[in-house]
Parts: C-alpha cells; sequence; structure tokens
C-alpha cells in the first residue's frame, strides 16, 4: 500500500506508522525499504480480517500477500498442519462424540508441557535522548536468598534467563515476590519504560466479530502458557532488560512482565498466531473457539474441527497452552460488556449487578450517598431526579425514618434506569477510559467510565482480614478489583487513567516496587500489565465509586447457578485475595518471635504509635496541618506505612516505639562494627524519626569502635 493510500484511509495528513523490519523483493531483483507498517481493520465476504500492510512511497497498485491470500480464503494450500489428523475426522459426514478435555491434553499433550517459542524476535524500541538509568543493587531478605538462587537457577536452565558480564548502560532493581509454594522474580523496569517507544496495536470492536459469530453456539477458551513468555527478545533488547541479583547481574531472554510495550506486543503475537482460522478469535488475553451451526449438535462438530485446526497452528508455531485453564464447550463468554450466548449476543448482565443487587438504604446518610450518585447521573437523563423524590423526602430535617412500599418503588426505578441507556453508555474501544476506585470500611466500588458517563459498574465486601487493612491498602485493592473486573475493556489500552480518593497513592505508584509495603507490592506487580496514571480526585466528586464501595455485593462464591464463564475467574480472584491475606511481613526481617513480641507489646503502650496506627487505617487527611503533632514526622512517607498483627512498618521495616530504641541502638552496637556497619545493619530491618543520627550520637565515643574503624 501507498502512503498517499495509508493517508486516504486514516484520513490524516501525515498518519502514524509503526516502525517496519521488512525488505520487500520486486520481479528484477531490486529492494524497496518501506516507510513503515500499519495493521488494518478489513471485511471481506462479511468477515473481518486484520491484516498487516507494508507502507511505501510512491504510486503502486497496492498487493496482497500469499500469505494474507490465504487468510482471506483466496487461496487455499493444504499442509499436514492444517488437515484434520485426529482420529475422529478421518471419515466424514459420520456423528462424532464431542472431543473431551482428556483426549485433547492426551493427543496434545506437547501443547501443555514445556515454554513455548512463537516466530520472530522482539524489538524493543528506544528514545535514545533518554538518558540510561542503573539501579543499585539492592539486599534480599537473608530468609529468601537459597530460595531466589534456586529459581533464577531454574530460569537460567529454562532459557529465560541468563548470566550478564559485560557493561550496560541500563540496569533495573529486582522484585522477589513470595507466593504459596513458589519464589517468583520480577523487575521493575519504571526507568526504562520511559524511554520506551509505545507501538499502539487496536484492539477488534464487537460489530467487526460480530458476524463471524451468527450462528455461534458452542464456546471454548484456552490461554497461553507463561505469556509474555512465549516472546523471545533480540540480543539488543536482552540487555535493555539487564537487572541485579544477589548473585550478580541477568538479563532476560524472554519478555518478562512489566515492559510498558509488552501487552500490545503480545496482543499482536496471539492476533498473527489465530489469523486465517475458522471459529477462532482472540479476547483480551484468551483465545476463543466457537462452532456455528443451526443446532447444537452441528454447532459441536464444527466447534471441535475448529478447535482441532486451533491446536494444529499451536503446534506449528510452538505456542504452549494453560491445561489448568482449559474451558471447554462453555455456553456463553463475555465479550466486551456483551454474553456471546447460542441464543445471540446479549448484554452481559455482571456490569451492572452492582446496581441491580445492591441493598436499600438504612439512614439518612446512605440515602443522601444514593441522591448524590443520582445527580450525578441526571446529566445523562433529566428526569431521573424526579424519581428520586420519596426518597428524598427521607433527608429532611423534621422526616422520621421509615421505609415504605413508594420507597422500595423508587429504588428499583432507579436501578431499572441507572443500568439502561441513555444512563449507560456502550463501551467504545477507540475512546480513553477511566476507572475511578474507591474503598469503605466495608467495601470496594469501582466504574468504567468514557467521557465522563458510566459504562459498567462493580463493588464487593471486604473479608474480615481486608477490613483490617490499612487505608492505603484497601484503597490499592479498589484499583486490583477495578482492574480486574473490567479486564477485557481495559487490555491493550495505551493508557488508563485510575481516579482515586486517596491522595499517598499517586505519589506510591510513582516510586519503585521495592519502596512499597510487602502487601502493596504485590498488588502493584499484579497491575504491571496496565499502563496505569493515578490521579487523586476528591471524595466528594467520587459519587459512583464511592456510592458503590458503601454498599457492596457479598463477595461472589460459586454457587450451581453460577455461569460456567464465572467459575474460573472467581477462583483466580479468591486464591489471590488469598495470598495477600497470608503475606507475613515479619517472615522478611532477621528479628526473632520474642523480639517481635516485645515490639508489639511496647507499640500498644506508645502514644504516639498508637496515634499513628489510628491514621494509617483510617487514611491521612489531605493537608499535613491536620495531622497530629506527634506523627509529623512520618508524613513525608504515609504513603509506606502499614500495619500487621498490631506493629507498624515503614516499607519493609519495623518501626520501633520510643521507648524501645535505646535497646535497639545497644543491641547494634553490641558487635562493635563502628558507625557505617551499624547504621546499615539498622536500616535493613529498623525505623523511628531521626534514628541515623540517635545512633551516631550514641557510637561517636565508643572506644571500641574507634580503635578499629573510622568514625564518621
Amino acid at each position: 500500500m501507498t502512503f498517499r493510500d495509508y493517508c486516504k484511509i486514516t484520513k490524516e495528513r501525515n498518519p502514524m506508522l509503526q516502525k517496519s523490519h521488512v525488505k520487500l523483493k520486486w520481479y528484477n531483483d531490486t529492494y524497496m525499504i518501506p516507510r513503515g507498517q500499519c495493521t488494518l481493520n478489513c471485511t471481506y465476504k462479511g468477515k473481518a480480517y486484520r491484516l498487516l500492510f507494508q507502507v511505501v512511497e510512491g504510486t503502486h497498485k497496492p498487493l496482497l500477500s500469499a500469505d494474507t491470500c490465504k487468510k482471506l480464503g483466496l487461496l487455499t494450500v493444504n499442509t499436514e498442519h492444517e488437515v484434520l489428523t485426529t482420529a475422529q475426522f478421518n471419515t466424514q459426514n459420520v456423528k462424532r462424540p464431542p472431543l473431551s478435555y482428556e483426549q485433547i491434553t492426551s493427543e496434545y499433550k506437547d501443547l501443555f508441557q514445556g515454554l513455548g517459542c512463537l516466530p520472530r524476535e522482539y524489538h524493543l524500541e528506544v528514545d535514545t535522548t533518554v538518558t540510561p538509568v542503573q539501579h543499585q543493587p539492592r539486599k534480599v531478605p537473608a530468609p529468601l536468598k537459597a530460595e531466589l538462587k534456586e529459581e533464577i537457577t531454574r530460569l537460567e536452565k529454562l532459557g529465560v534467563l541468563k548470566k550478564v558480564t559485560s557493561p550496560t548502560p541500563w540496569i533495573s532493581s529486582m522484585v522477589a515476590v513470595k507466593k504459596p509454594g513458589k519464589l517468583r522474580v520480577c523487575i521493575d523496569p519504571k526507568d526504562l519504560n520511559k524511554a520506551l517507544k509505545r507501538s499502539h496495536y487496536p484492539m477488534p470492536t464487537i460489530d467487526e466479530i460480530l458476524p463471524s459469530l451468527a450462528k455461534a453456539k458452542v464456546f471454548s477458551v484456552l490461554d497461553a502458557k507463561d505469556g509474555f513468555w512465549q516472546v523471545k527478545l533480540d540480543k539488543s533488547s536482552s540487555y535493555l532488560t539487564t537487572f541485579w541479583t544477589p548473585f550478580g547481574r541477568y538479563r532476560w531472554l524472554r519478555m518478562p512482565f512489566g515492559i510498558a510495550t509488552a501487552p500490545e506486543e503480545y496482543q499482536r503475537r496471539q492476533h498473527e498466531a489465530v489469523e486465517g482460522l475458522p471459529g477462532v478469535e482472540v479476547i483480551a488475553d484468551d483465545i476463543l473457539v466457537y462452532g456455528c451451526g443451526d443446532t447444537t449438535e452441528e454447532a459441536t462438530a464444527d466447534h471441535d474441527k475448529n478447535l482441532i485446526r486451533l491446536l494444529g497452528r499451536a503446534r506449528k508455531l510452538n505456542l504452549k497452552l494453560n491445561k489448568q485453564k482449559l474451558r471447554l464447550r462453555l455456553s456463553s463468554v463475555p465479550y466486551m460488556g456483551h454474553l456471546l450466548t447460542a441464543e445471540g449476543l446479549r448484554p452481559d448482565p455482571d456490569k451492572v449487578k452492582a446496581i441491580l443487587e445492591m441493598p436499600n438504604p438504612e439512614n439518612v446518610q446512605a440515602v443522601q450517598r444514593m441522591l448524590g450518585f443520582v445527580n450525578y447521573l441526571c446529566k445523562f437523563l433529566p428526569h431521573l431526579s424526579d424519581v428520586c423524590e420519596p426518597l428524598r423526602r427521607l433527608t429532611d430535617k423534621d422526616s422520621v425514618w421509615v421505609w415504605q412500599s413508594s420507597h422500595d418503588e423508587s429504588m428499583e426505578q432507579i436501578k431499572k434506569l441507572v443500568t439502561a441507556q441513555p444512563v449507560l453508555r456502550y463501551y467504545d474501544v477507540n475512546e480513553e477510559v477511566t476507572v475511578q476506585c474507591d474503598a469503605s470500611e466495608k467495601g470496594l466500588g469501582a466504574t468504567l467510565m468514557q467521557q465522563g458517563q458510566p459504562v459498567a459498574f462493580a463493588s464487593r465486601t471486604l473479608s474480615p482480614t481486608e477490613q483490617r487493612y490499612a487505608q492505603i491498602e484497601k484503597e490499592c485493592l479498589a484499583i486490583v478489583f477495578g482492574c480486574q473486573k473490567f479486564d477485557q475493556y481495559l487490555h491493550g489500552k495505551n493508557l488508563i487513567k485510575i481516579e482515586s480518593d486517596h491522595k499517598p497513592l499517586e505519589s506510591i505508584f510513582k516510586k519503585p516496587l521495592l519502596g512499597a509495603p510487602k502487601r502493596l507490592q504485590r498488588m502493584m506487580l499484579q497491575l504491571q500489565k496496565y499502563n496505569l496514571n493515578v490521579t487523586y480526585k476528591k471524595g466528594s466528586q467520587m459519587y459512583i465509586a464511592d456510592f458503590l464501595s458503601r454498599a457492596p455485593l457479598s463477595k461472589t462464591q460459586v454457587k450451581p447457578e453460577t455461569p460456567d464463564y464465572e467459575i474460573f475467574s472467581i477462583y483466580a480472584d479468591n486464591a489471590f485475595c488469598k495470598e495477600l491475606e497470608q503475606i507475613n511481613f515479619a517472615e522478611y526481617l532477621r528479628v526473632s518471635d520474642i523480639c517481635l513480641q516485645q515490639i508489639q507489646h511496647h507499640t500498644e503502650r506508645d502514644e504516639a504509635l498508637q496515634s499513628l496506627k489510628t491514621t494509617v487505617l483510617s487514611g491521612w487527611p489531605d493537608q499535613k496541618e491536620r495531622v497530629p503533632i506527634c506523627i509529623r514526622d512520618y508524613w513525608g512517607f504515609r504513603d509506606e506505612i502499614t500495619i500487621q498483627n498490631g506493629i507498624l512498618y515503614k516499607g519493609h521495616r519495623v518501626i520501633i516505639p520510643k521507648t524501645l530504641c535505646p535497646e535497639m541502638i545497644a543491641r547494634i552496637h553490641s558487635s562493635h562494627l563502628g558507625i557505617d556497619a551499624c547504621l546499615r545493619k539498622a536500616k535493613d530491618v529498623l525505623f523511628w524519626p531521626h534514628m541515623g543520627p540517635e545512633i551516631i550520637e550514641a557510637i561517636k565515643d565508643c572506644d571500641t569502635c574507634n580503635a578499629n574503624y573510622r568514625v564518621l
């Protein structure tokens, strides 16, 4: 395609192009270097395709490649990989039993084993005007070192990591995450991400795939195993991902989690892997296989043929699949706010469930929150406020609280109007998105918005353990909840705006991951696949999320009536929440249980730390002047303070009560290591305001230290 044709299609004078690594060869053996490349949505015979075009200068006529002709069905080339090889498909027009889970995982067991590797290495484009950053090595808690060494060795043998001995301009920090039964090695590439050039990969819209799904009745969902790791980095890109460990520097040979450009590139590779296969689509990071037919029997047979073709393609491309996440023959599948079902396309009830099933207000304050929520939405449906009149009368000064049938009717009308057009808008894949998140004492609330108008709602109650989290942890959990709930909408988005009324979250998301407390760190790692811009918004303006968090739905559990497509996500969400609850801060410290009990005992009797604990649990005020004087020393790092089992922590360091400070200095000084070593030892595990100067003051006159070590 010529650049002139591309300008006409995009209706722009100088549209953006992706970088092309292709050389075009003419019939006379000469070569042409394309100006760039682009991916366009095309339709042929009612079927939607996403085709890659090489864009060139000049006035040439557009040409279709052989590969594209095959994808469009203009050219058929039968290979042994594309012919049905399963025994059930040897004979045509014979009724066969549907494919079973055991049959698939047995006949194609190689697809569920080992690490895959998709064709073509991936090159990271770097802005050369950005100065490279080399992070300094960080200490790893002693209890984790042996397990970390074992995991790094395993990843080396697997071909995911490689030792680095030569100088590298970019070095990131490593984050080791303890999970049940294993340790996960990650990097924190915040600085590198600022230098990476992102190429947007457009997501298909529901209108593009609808023609193919006209008679779809049977669905299966497959997930790529170790997704990003199936994309191999080229050598120069691999060196960009170098990171520190206690055992030296390593680089990633496969695309690591946390790289800003990874979601778009992975999405591109997924689409390329299934292009041209009938009855196969990519939904976010899942692969959807469906079968069409006038009857369920016909659709099942079509589905099984399509599934066998996909498995053959996966084997050909060395695409590995996750055996545990294979969901076979579902009756419905969610897609961008809709449900793909055997009866056709239906609205997804999950996006409005938080409103339709919310409990009635129990007091005047709850009614006032409901009215604030409705008043915000009135701009989309002016007469909505008229329906609230019976509820509004409950807030009158002289009104006695009595809930009557008229209030029930008003609530039902409000729910009906709020969860339909024009108040609730359809999702537009091309528009920017905002996720508004909030946490109350008992629940989480989130809403997906475009241009200030709601697209979907979500809420859930907090577990008893979660209710004891620090407020910053609850607010961050609300972001995780919102992103997971709206994952299909957010997947592959260049930028997602997050609105929260908890100001410390703004700063913690700008800091290195290692600066965050362990539970926050785990949540932020869960969010690495999204490019988030966390912004502060006053609670008084968070009409929807605040309202949802204070009237949350019960946490979803698997029941006999639970739709089959929901079961896996419920189990996955519950497992992650359980993992967060089981994080033990003390596990990362070289502090004895007796010493921790002593710290806990003295913390309970320290007035300043009890005030700090109350502030941490309820949330910090917006201004330092409103903080009690006794804890203002903690204001500068309020986003790093959490609490567990009655002990306060700054990041991974335990906060020491004032009465214990002299004893802790004595313990640190007992080995007479000198000021520098004592300070390093203290900063590994302990914290209290002005700790450094106090340790120096206590040690500077020590004769033993002065005799053997340099004094500052």
